[in-house]
């Protein structure tokens, strides 16, 4: 029997609502399910893939500017690697932001 991969845990620069908007953008054609502070993904053959869970933190500060923080948990419920996989690298380019 196949395990489950190990929880990722990030923390990223977004406030809770850019999150909240960004999350079902990232999953495209997959079905994300609930609200703050938590997130059900759910692919097109209806299997729960992963929980979201997030945790405002707080800001950072550099001199004047401040950045909001959050700390991101995705909990695999699949025992599929390649679903897995496939859910990090959407949530990974669907997060990711311009810059050089």
């Amino acid at each position: 029997m196949s395990e489950v991969p190990a929880p990722i845990h990030l923390e990223m620069g977004y406030t809770t609502d850019e999150f909240a908007s960004v999350l079902p953008l990232a999953m495209r054609d997959w079905r994300v399910t609930g609200r703050s502070p938590g997130w059900t993904v759910i692919d097109g053959d209806g299997e729960m893939l992963a929980e979201i869970t997030i945790a405002p933190r707080p800001e950072r500060a550099l001199g004047a500017l401040r950045l909001p923080v959050l700390q991101v948990q995705i909990r695999f419920h699949t025992t599929l690697v390649a679903k897995a996989a496939e859910l990090q690298r959407r949530f990974e380019r669907g997060f990711q932001r311009g810059g050089g």
